[in-house]
């Protein structure tokens, strides 16, 4: 017979769990389909906006909220679609990838948050691979492969 546990048994379990970072990134596409990349102010490579997900918040939440922090693009919830995930084990950081179905002319009226993002660009799918950390290689193989 089993028994069900109390919240403090719940509360207690989960404490003692491996704690991971979890973060999530978008692929903007444009109506000509190319790809929206983020220069980040602290890294060497170009990077897909998005970034940690707040206490309390979802991967989705976190997606939109860092989309529009960073770049000033406003993109709904309901047209995120999940793509997949990378796990970066030597970190412990889950990595949850979306991407958004409403394409954005490359024109757009974007800002940057000048504290993280330098520069931002659209880029040919095929040409986004090599200037992305080196992390996300099979992810875009798999996905955004010609």
């Amino acid at each position: 017979m089993t028994r069900e546990f109390t919240e403090e048994e719940n509360r207690a379990w989960r404490a003692k769990q491996p704690q991971k970072m979890i973060v999530a990134k978008v692929v903007v596409r444009s109506n000509n389909g190319n790809v929206l990349l983020a220069k980040s102010s602290y890294k060497k490579s170009w990077q897909m906006p998005g970034g940690g997900v707040e206490d309390g918040e979802s991967p989705e939440e976190a997606a939109v909220r860092e989309v529009r922090e960073e770049l000033s693009l406003a993109i709904p919830l309901e047209a995120l679609v999940l793509k997949g995930t990378i796990y970066k084990k030597d970190e412990e950081i889950l990595f949850v990838i979306y991407e958004s179905n409403k394409r954005i002319p490359e024109d757009t009226k974007l800002t940057t948050q000048e504290a993280e993002v330098t520069d931002f660009k659209f880029v040919n799918i095929s040409e986004a691979a090599p200037l992305l950390s080196p992390y996300y290689a099979d992810f875009w193989k798999q996905h955004y492969a010609s």
